[in-house]
């Protein structure tokens, strides 16, 4: 079982490198995940960010092979990206169902579940006789493997401190991203070499070869402690002011317990269940759902969810249909164009969100503490601005280059663009939301953004092409960077109003 550590008088408060107390404060257990060795805390968020890439990738790896897959079964190609929508659709209920499982008996064993399930589904989609039989694998397929997105910002705020979570969430949602990304390269590639149905089985290989991996080398990293509890509308800075610091005694960088691989053996055991949390019928939907009647989870919620869906899957379910009419493009000229864009401006913003809104977190607290006030969480929700200004403008250059049908150069350019703010945008309201305001609920946090993006970005593939066809690109996605702008105005009242908390 999960070993509960008890409160017990600490003789000090821990502090970091640079001399500003740990938040929260480890325990003495080396069971304690904020204890292990940082390679541990690295390897195992490479692990899951892996995971994350690769439930992406099972999505959309088959977008570029639409229209061959839509020859096959002799429908038109529109309507075979609904294997697509579908799928992101059911991918939203994923976590719902799996993360109370993960609270209830640990981590890793929701990880492998989720790997077993996009192996066996994976299979199944390559071997789709009909279209309506690979719609139901499909389902399954996002089904499983979704569940791991719920799960991954919950492991971040396992491992690491508050200072150090601006960086690793940023390498979750970059490789949540960019799964989707990279996928479109692999999928034309292989499509066009050895066929639509070789992206499916490229997905079953990857996620099998990630269960080995797992089953190997993933330790748990649920652990139940009481020693600095955080209350769901409370600041996860509180626990900074309220520590007991003697200014008389010297300051020592806090040296964790050596991790043995005795140690490390035990926290690989399949099954972990918790002393003291057992599953109940409203666990699975209303819990974690819950969490949007807070507006510090509704309002970043929201807006993730619309900009994932028009500065995300929205230019890539449109990619295929419009580059192979307006420029001719084969599927791996698609996947080529729609994936490198994507992948570089996901890359190109998260190198301006993480590690920027980790730095002025830590200014700031260097100040409060000085002032012995707390921090308002919305100081990280500054650093959403670039992203909030680019997603639209990136909307606007691809829609109008599209419709006028100028060099592929200058969709391409529209895409990363938007991408580039979509991935600041993502960046800064996960952390934000699942680690600064709501961390003892960062999973149920997670699962509210993923549930609202995912159903959210259902719908695009229904109306996103024929929307154009209609009124013409230009003026549909400059619709959508309205609705863009619109819904970040509540954030904007988030940084001036975060006593909504």
């Amino acid at each position: 079982m999960i070993f509960l550590e008890q409160s017990i008088a600490q003789p000090r408060v821990k502090y970091d490198n640079i001399g500003l107390p740990l938040v929260p404060q480890p325990t003495k257990s080396p069971l304690d995940p904020l204890n292990y060795p940082m390679w541990l805390k690295l390897v195992t968020l490479a692990q899951v960010a892996l995971i994350i890439c690769i439930a992406a990738l099972n999505v959309t790896i088959i977008n570029p092979a639409v229209v061959t897959l839509s020859k096959e079964f002799h429908i038109e190609p529109v309507v075979a990206t609904y294997q697509t929508t579908i799928a992101i659709g059911v991918s939203a209920l994923g976590p719902l169902v799996l993360t109370p499982f993960a609270d209830a008996y640990g981590r890793r064993p929701a990880y492998l579940i989720c790997l077993l399930i996009g192996t066996i589904s994976a299979v199944g989609s390559a071997n789709a006789k009909s279209f309506g039989a690979l719609i139901f694998a499909r389902v399954i397929n996002a089904f499983g493997p979704s569940a791991a997105v719920g799960l991954g910002a919950g492991t971040v705020v396992d491992i690491f401190y508050f200072h150090q979570r601006g960086k690793a969430m940023g390498v979750f949602t970059l490789m949540l991203t960019n799964g989707g990304h990279i996928s479109p390269i692999v999928g034309g590639y292989v499509a066009k070499s050895m066929g639509w149905r070789w992206c499916f089985w490229v997905g079953a290989f990857l996620n099998g070869v990630m269960f080995i991996i797992c089953m190997a080398f993933l330790p748990e990293t649920m652990f139940e402690r009481d020693n600095c509890k955080q209350i769901n509308e409370g600041n996860s800075m509180e626990c900074e002011k309220g520590s007991e610091i003697d200014s008389n005694l010297p300051i020592v960088p806090y040296t964790p317990p050596k991790m043995t691989f005795a140690t490390y053996l035990r926290r690989l055991r399949l099954w972990t269940p918790s002393s003291s949390r057992r599953l109940e019928g409203r666990d699975f939907f209303i819990k974690p759902l819950s969490m949007f009647q807070y507006p510090t989870v509704a309002f970043p919620a929201i807006y993730y969810g619309v900009t994932y869906g028009y500065a995300s899957i929205g230019l890539s379910q449109t990619v295929a249909t419009l580059f192979t009419r307006i420029y001719k493009f084969d599927t791996v000229r698609d996947g080529l164009a729609n994936g490198i864009s994507l992948l570089v401006g996901a890359i190109l913003g998260e190198m301006c969100a993480g590690p920027v809104t980790d730095l002025m977190m830590q200014r700031a607290r260097k100040k409060a503490l000085v002032r012995n006030t707390v921090v308002p969480s919305e100081i990280r929700l500054l650093g959403i601005y670039p992203g909030a200004v680019t997603v639209p403008a990136g909307l606007l250059m691809y829609g109008f280059t599209i419709h006028y049908a100028t060099s592929f150069i200058g969709p391409c350019i529209g895409m990363a663009v938007a991408c580039f703010g979509y991935q600041i945008v993502s960046s800064v309201t996960f952390t934000y939301s699942c680690s600064d305001c709501h961390q003892s609920r960062s999973k149920d946090v997670s699962v509210c953004f993923h549930f609202f993006g995912r159903l959210f970005a259902l719908s695009l593939g229904f109306y996103s092409i024929p929307l154009g066809d209609k009124i013409g690109f230009q003026w549909s996605f400059t619709i959508y960077a309205i609705i863009c702008v619109t819904c970040f105005i509540p954030v904007v009242t988030l940084i001036f109003k975060g006593k909504w908390r």
